[in-house]
């Protein structure tokens, strides 16, 4: 059984200018990136998870606005290969 979202992803970094968090999966041990994306008609949006190496990971934390393209890729279906959550 999978953990709730909530404890399955333990936040380890936000940034609110930028609109991503950063953390950990604890059912993979592994890394991601999380930020709100919306439906075509974008009326409704929600919280999006997708893998990141410990390099991204690394980067993103250190320089935020170096996700910005990254971040609208995920945002915009172009990432979705190394989407984690909602699937």
């Amino acid at each position: 059984m999978n953990p709730p979202m909530k404890c399955r992803f333990k936040i380890d970094f936000v940034s609110r200018e930028h609109r991503f968090c950063l953390g950990v999966d604890r059912e993979t041990g592994g890394y991601y990136l999380s930020t709100p994306v919306s439906g075509v008609n974008r009326a409704v949006e929600w919280e999006a998870y997708f893998s990141v190496d410990s390099g991204q990971f690394a980067r993103f934390r250190a320089d935020p606005s170096a996700a910005d393209d990254f971040t609208e890729d995920c945002r915009t279906g172009r990432n979705k290969e190394i989407l984690i959550y909602p699937r």
